[in-house]
């Protein structure tokens, strides 16, 4: 299996733990794509007023690249308005020098985004205002942006991939196959023994509604019909005596997984053909 995939997907040129994540999506229904941030700033924050957070803003030519359109916001100003689109990497918990607990976050934009941010300082301010914002909406944080500083570093931490991942179109898993393939079968016939007594006491018998299955019983004088859904099961059975069909019990027993169903014979019926 591993050959299999390999094949598909080492012209993508991954290291070897990317092959073995993208050869498990493949599974699992998903394509990937790893993209690696290229460093180009850092900014210290805090998360949630508690924990120190830092924040890394990277490039890489995979994410789409920004535009621009002129129109009007929804507060009735016109205007340039841009789209900035950028990947969010989950947080990583580190330590720092001292032992305290840091958070850090990688927010990645296309090249052309950040030369942009990098001539133009309300441009910057923006780029930075998206980073932040895509935190705090994808990972349920508060971000304080209030007290940000530009550290002195491009990248804190060592850097890692982010994957983005995308459904195969049409893929079914095995499992979804064989559940189509089930239901496309006719009901099982199950396995059954009939036993005829001919001394009974009518009182040993009822029908309550505490014997009930999860299964549809129909008897009639001379015929038997048992049907289930799940399991599907289907059993047509022609009794070889008449019955009363409005006596009898039904009862599964959970150690054998096996419904017994106890019908007494109609004797007057029996009777009048034993005479005939």
């Amino acid at each position: 299996i591993v050959m299999e995939h390999e094949d598909k997907v080492s012209e993508l040129n991954l290291t070897e733990e990317e092959m073995e994540i993208a050869i498990l999506e493949q599974d699992r229904g998903n394509s990937v794509q790893f993209i690696h941030p290229t460093p180009f700033k850092c900014v210290r924050t805090s998360v949630n007023g508690k924990l120190k957070c830092y924040v890394n803003v990277c490039a890489n030519d995979k994410i789409a690249r920004p535009s621009c359109k002129y129109g009007v916001s929804e507060d009735g100003k016109s205007g340039h308005h841009w789209s900035l689109p950028h990947s969010l990497h989950p947080e990583r918990k580190e330590m720092d020098a001292k032992g305290n607990k840091l958070l850090i976050y990688d927010v990645i934009f296309h090249p052309d985004t950040l030369h942009m941010a990098s001539t133009n300082e309300r441009f910057m301010d923006m780029v930075t205002s998206v980073a932040l914002e895509g935190i705090q909406d994808a990972f349920n944080v508060r971000l304080d942006k209030n007290n940000i500083r530009n550290m002195k570093t491009k990248y804190k931490g060592n850097p890692q991939a982010c994957v983005i991942r995308k459904p195969i179109p049409g893929f079914q898993n095995s499992q979804s196959q064989s559940k189509m393939f089930q239901k496309s079968q006719e009901p099982t016939k199950p396995d059954h023994t009939i036993k005829y007594r001919s001394f009974i006491d009518l009182q040993d018998f009822r029908c309550s509604r505490d014997s009930m299955l999860a299964t549809t019983l129909e008897v009639k004088e001379k015929s038997l019909l048992l049907e289930s859904r799940d399991p599907a099961y289907k059993l047509e059975l022609n009794l070889a005596y008449a019955v009363d069909e409005d006596k009898g019990e039904a009862k599964f027993n959970n150690h054998t997984r096996q419904l017994v169903v106890t019908l007494p014979l109609n004797l007057q019926v029996s009777n009048a053909v034993r005479h005939i």
